[in-house]
């Protein structure tokens, strides 16, 4: 569970509301059903409208990953490539057959496969970064999706304004109501700007920053196969692969790997 989402959501939305506290208002002059009907629907018509089915599904889908993504371990994987490289140095690459099934990555699985099936290092590389680029550009596409509302929102929020000044307009023979009337009416501007500002724009950060990691997880497996493949020595392998690692990642890996 991603602590740094909830906390940095519940901040956002908290600190409109205490803002607002703090100003002498009451949370009750906050809500408008109308602005937030129009705001909420409409960022959500013209997000579907301007997307097909099928990616506006893996984008839902993808949202969880905000609050439940799990770590990308580059430490194991590493480890688990120099298992991999040893193995394939001592017996021959078709000694990792047993493998393919025992690994639960399908990249790793599918760049396996093509391997122990004897088929040409350039021609796997191509598979294999055509298979990267496809994950990438779909992880991208929801991204792309959760951007696009974040703009749509604060539009639909002054047209809400917009409608609502309307409707205050219709009554400028009674002054009393116009000053509520107003506020109102602005509340839909608050709601788009606010959904946009604290909740899209952020998913749509934290999903990017998550599929770099996947991404970049992949490149470093990808440069792995490639170097057992050409039958690289481990101790290489593994110098190539931590060259993909911070120093603070760095310093974890050889604490897990002091005295192997």
């Amino acid at each position: 569970m991603d602590l740094a989402s909830i906390i940095g959501f519940i901040l956002g939305v908290g600190g409109i509301i205490f803002g607002n506290f703090l100003q002498g208002s009451n949370l009750m002059q906050l809500i408008d059903p109308i602005g937030f009907v129009i705001v909420i629907l409409g960022t959500a018509g013209a997000t579907i409208a301007g997307n097909p089915m099928e990616n506006l599904k893996r984008a839902m889908i993808s949202a969880k990953e905000v609050i439940f993504f799990k770590k990308v371990d580059y430490e194991n994987t590493i480890s688990e490539l120099i298992n991999y490289a040893a193995k394939a140095r001592k017996n021959g690459v078709l000694a990792l057959e047993s493998d393919i099934e025992a690994s639960s990555d399908l990249f790793i699985k599918k760049a396996l496969s093509l391997v122990v099936d004897g088929i040409d290092p350039h021609v796997v590389t191509e598979i294999m970064e055509t298979e990267l680029s496809n994950i990438e550009d779909v992880g991208d596409e929801s991204v792309k999706i959760f951007e696009q509302a974040g703009g749509y929102s604060p539009t639909l929020g002054i047209i809400g304004a917009v409608l609502g000044l309307i409707h205050v307009m219709q009554h400028l023979n009674n002054p009393n109501r116009l000053g509520a009337g107003i506020a109102v009416a602005f509340t839909a501007t608050l709601y788009g700007l606010a959904f946009a500002n604290t909740i899209l724009f952020p998913i749509s950060s934290k999903l990017k920053i998550n599929l770099r990691a996947k991404v970049l997880r992949n490149e470093l497996i990808l440069m792995g196969i490639e170097s057992i493949q050409n039958g690289e020595n481990p101790r290489l392998i593994e110098e190539k692969l931590k060259s993909f690692l911070n120093e603070s990642q760095k310093r974890m890996y050889e604490e897990k790997n002091q005295g192997k």
